[in-house]
């Protein structure tokens, strides 16, 4: 990461802040005095941080911005997404392992932003304290608890190893702890990132109330909601089942949310904001459509598309592709059958969950935290609680909402039954994971699923994840032994590598060994 400042009171990091360098606040913004002195400076900063998810940083190519990388980084290093061109982007690392290196341009544009977002949201809390309290300063300093977390969860997820009981010492992400805290320094270990993640968290739901100030109560900023949400996430993600469940009840039982019902889910993710599903999302208008810099543009066919990338036969086989569910799970709306691509030998069939919104089809607001996700937290943690019923009850909660029963049939049929299908507590696991591939697909969860499991990587199918693949298929599958075809779980390539932008300047960091 760029070293931002070091040694600096708090009010030259406002002022610092404000600053074009680091390009969040626009172009009208409070100065630095007005921010210190002014009841909307404090909002206006916020905001800034927020824009920081969907804005492409001053001096960077238009590929370069947070949720561009967000979902590359994640789905496509996944068996979720297939690559049918060898592009010169560098998102074609994330499905190649070993062509990962610490100099790519993805990688080193996606940490130094999130370090971005954590330096926006601990000047945002060092002003909240020198305001003192009232209901919109604790709102938007728990909104600045919560992205600081946020933003480090996804750190540590891609750039440090699966936290457990027993690899707790091992290195996780660098924590910055406050607006002066910009000196070179050394990872902090994994135990110490997630105690600072659950801490954040902790403290951004105690600040924010269930009834936020008029002008924050939207889905596109931080909620007590979202931060207990990311909590049963991040406890999900460090084995620590009974709280994962905990913070999943109490955001199911607050009764703010409701999923999408089969009728109305074909248009969720073009109406993402006014949805009671989702619980946390990043707005776009018209103006900010990133056209064939967007995250559609990679896996989906239209205007300003590339289309390049889309399901792998891999999430289509779990899905029942060429069986009756295809007419049955509306969650086949956002997979395009009926015409597929064809790209040097790869079919492409195109993903539409980032695409629609005002008729574009390169614009959406990208889905964060949503409600299917929590209970499907709260699934996979009763599952390793050896709770088959409540885990089994969630799953079939989720599916009663995603099947559109056809005449002569009952939602029973297109539920699980313990009795009938031999579901137990050796196996309850396998169909909690498989019901969060298929709900959650493309939304940057799978990859962690498979690793946090133990999973293995395979990705028996033709395409450029392939080491030596070439354009032109050699068979009906190229076999599991083929190079890039199987990532064996706990495999280091798993983790990226450390940004070379961060090595150069901070020699205190530790690079992730090979």
């Amino acid at each position: 990461m760029k070293r931002l400042l070091t040694g600096i009171s708090f009010f030259a990091a406002i002022i610092a802040f404000t600053s074009c360098e680091l390009n969040i606040i626009p172009s009208d913004a409070l100065t630095g005095s007005q921010i210190r002195t002014t009841s909307d400076g404090l909002t206006s900063l916020v905001n800034g941080g927020y824009s920081q998810f969907k804005d492409i940083p001053s001096g960077e190519s238009s590929n370069n911005w947070y949720l561009r990388q967000y979902f590359q980084l994640s789905d496509f290093a996944s068996d979720d997404i297939v690559c049918g061109y060898k592009t010169e982007d560098d998102l074609i690392n994330s499905f190649r392992y070993n062509d990962r290196a610490a100099e790519k341009t993805n990688i080193n544009s996606f940490w130094e932003v999130s370090y971005k977002i954590i330096y926006g949201a601990n000047v945002g809390i060092s002003m909240a304290d020198q305001k003192g309290s009232d209901p919109l300063t604790d709102q938007l300093k728990g909104e600045c608890y919560f992205l600081r977390a946020f933003a480090t969860h996804s750190l540590v997820k891609l750039f440090a190893k699966p936290y457990s009981a027993s690899n707790g010492s091992q290195p996780g992400v660098i924590l910055r702890e406050s607006s002066s805290d910009g000196a070179p320094k050394a990872r902090a270990t994994l135990t110490e990132t997630y105690d600072y993640i659950l801490s954040s968290l902790k403290t951004a739901a105690s600040l924010m109330s269930g009834n936020p100030p008029e002008e924050r109560n939207n889905r596109g900023f931080a909620s007590k909601y979202a931060a207990w949400a990311l909590l049963s996430r991040v406890y999900l993600y460090m084995d620590d089942y009974q709280n994962a469940s905990a913070y999943a009840d109490s955001v199911i039982n607050s009764g703010a949310f409701s999923l999408e019902t089969p009728d109305s889910y074909p248009g969720y993710f073009a109406n993402a904001p006014g949805s009671a599903e989702t619980i946390w999302c990043i707005p776009f208008l018209a103006v900010d459509d990133k056209k064939e810099a967007s995250v559609a543009s990679m896996v989906y066919n239209g205007a300003n598309c590339w289309g390049e990338e889309g399901a792998s036969p891999s999430i289509l086989s779990a899905m029942g592709f060429g069986t009756d569910m295809m007419n049955v799970d509306v969650r086949w709306k956002y997979i395009e059958t009926a015409a597929p691509g064809l790209k040097n030998g790869v079919n492409i069939y195109y993903v539409g969950k980032f695409s629609g919104q005002g008729g574009s089809p390169t614009l959406s607001s990208p889905v964060m935290i949503r409600l299917a996700e929590v209970y499907l937290n709260r699934a996979e943690a009763q599952a390793k609680l050896g709770n088959v019923e409540g885990a089994l009850a969630d799953v079939n909660g989720i599916r009663t909402n995603r099947m559109a029963v056809p005449d002569g049939s009952t939602i029973d049929d297109y539920l699980y039954d313990a009795t009938r299908d031999g579901i137990n507590a050796g196996n309850i696991l396998d169909y909690v994971l498989k019901e969060r591939r298929i709900e959650l697909a493309f939304e940057g969860h799978r990859i962690f699923d498979l690793i946090r499991n133990g999973k293995d990587l395979e990705r028996n199918y033709w395409g450029y994840h392939l080491d030596s693949y070439n354009g032109i298929p050699g068979g009906s599958q190229p076999g599991i032994d083929a190079p890039g075809a199987l990532i064996p779980a706990g495999d280091p390539r798993f983790v990226y590598p450390i940004p070379s932008s961060e090595e150069s300047t901070n020699k205190l960091c530790v690079p992730n060994n090979k």
